[in-house]
């Protein structure tokens, strides 16, 4: 199911895709010197350049689920701010103190604080609780947030496609463009035919060294969120285990 905020970027990349291309068309008919207008073509500064428009919609929309998630991510860091729980040293916590914690968390939930880690300390606390065994309850922490980070890659699963895709699209923009170029071979000693076929092997390699930049540039900004992914959930848990599963103490 394609939620509304995905649609709300599809909307967006089709019309940015749209707007850049026509702006590149622009460009390129009233560019006097031929390097320039060369350069702009080479972007898509043509009407034969419709699949560097496609590969436009592709490279926005995929950015823009990248950084949606990287704003969530950034978001949750916050959480760390609210010092949940006590990190001074040998300090140690009964378990009335846990569900003290777990009471204080719920606390804040109700104010408007809601994150990811308050949601892992929270269920850290009724994990012990429940069971009242420090080892259960870091399994039981660990397979959540394994389970949680599983979950947020997934949902970036249409990103992974689309660099791949990108590439894809360029290639096929070369194939469309090579067989356009071929077919007007026969005009090849025409006065008019020459600049024909020269204009659509340029496209036709242009589409494929477009969308490998761009398909690199996708992919650096994803790789960069799977890196502050890995960052915040091995983080939080770090500050869980450490100073809430560590520090439990059961009196015998």
């Amino acid at each position: 199911m394609i939620t509304s905020k995905r649609l709300y970027h599809i909307a967006i990349s089709l019309v940015a895709a749209v707007m850049i291309w026509f702006a590149l068309i622009l460009l390129a008919s009233i560019s006097s010197g031929p390097g320039l207008k060369r350069f702009f073509e080479a972007f898509g500064g043509s009407f034969g350049g419709y699949i560097h428009a496609v590969i436009y919609t592709a490279f926005i929309f995929g950015l823009l689920e990248v950084l949606d998630y990287q704003k969530f991510i950034k978001k949750q860091n916050e959480g760390f701010k609210l010092n949940l729980l006590p990190v001074q040293d040998q300090l140690i916590l009964s378990p009335e103190e846990v569900a003290k914690i777990k009471l204080n968390v719920i606390d804040l939930e109700k104010h408007g604080f809601s994150f990811l880690l308050t949601d892992f300390v929270k269920r850290a606390c009724t994990q012990y609780r429940n069971n009242q065994s420090i080892g259960e309850t870091l399994q039981v922490v660990n397979v959540q947030i394994d389970n949680s980070k599983a979950e947020l890659e997934g949902r970036l699963e249409i990103a992974r496609f689309l660099i791949n895709a990108i590439a894809s699209l360029g290639f096929i923009g070369t194939i469309l463009h090579l067989a356009a170029a071929i077919g007007l071979f026969h005009l090849a000693k025409t006065e008019e035919g020459m600049p024909l076929i020269t204009q659509s092997l340029n496209v036709s390699f242009d589409t494929t060294f477009i969308a490998l930049f761009l398909g690199l540039i996708l992919s650096y900004f994803y790789h960069r969120y799977l890196e502050d992914l890995d960052t915040f959930y091995s983080r939080m848990r770090t500050y869980i285990i450490d100073n809430l599963i560590s520090r439990i103490y059961k009196p015998q």
